[in-house]
């Protein structure tokens, strides 16, 4: 019986703490679904990330953007563009548009974002770059994208742990993979 009182007033406890604050911590109302993000952090998370920014969850999560591409090289290295497909005398690239280049000349080369080739950008606003790649480092700067804006690219410097390593105004660090998506090149 005691222990359904303390689990009975633990929950009132809480559910009086979301209301009481909106499920934000601005002292803002919220609808209730906006309330949900709050409490997907761990404790830990919580207190050493109090930077508003969307660099908050579980590193594991799978990104939604590869991390290899198969890209279209001439015989001097310069980047051509992302590989479509093989012709009989060309091959089809993608870079804003389908065109046709031949294969004498280019050779058709596997990008990976682990061997710090392509680029990263975000769709999101205020991405935190960190030190270190983990949520206990020190926030360096801010990636961010404008709604309706076209997103700036960083050069992707590596991947490791879930990070993507990238650098920004000259200033080397590390943004979640969930929260970016990697490209062979940029586009944009």
């Amino acid at each position: 019986m005691k222990r359904f009182w303390y689990t009975a007033a633990f929950a009132i406890a809480l559910g009086l703490m979301c209301c009481s604050c909106g499920g934000n911590n601005k002292g803002e109302t919220s609808t209730p679904s906006e309330q949900t993000d709050e409490f997907d952090m761990t404790p830990e998370e919580m207190e050493t990330d109090t930077i508003e920014d969307e660099d908050d969850g579980d590193p594991n999560i799978k990104a939604a953007s590869p991390d290899r591409m198969k890209m279209v090289v001439d015989n001097h290295g310069n980047l051509v563009g992302r590989y479509v497909q093989t012709n009989q005398t060309t091959y089809t690239v993608s870079v804003q548009d389908e065109i046709e280049v031949p294969r004498l000349g280019h050779k058709i080369v596997e990008y990976k974002a682990k061997n710090g080739q392509g680029v990263v950008f975000t769709r999101r606003k205020n991405v935190n770059v960190r030190s270190q790649p983990n949520l206990q480092s020190p926030v360096i700067c801010q990636i961010t994208c404008k709604e309706g804006e076209l997103p700036d690219t960083y050069p992707c410097l590596g991947k490791t742990q879930g990070w993507y390593k990238i650098k920004v105004r000259n200033t080397e660090g590390y943004v979640r993979h969930d929260l970016v998506e990697w490209d062979g090149m940029s586009t944009f």
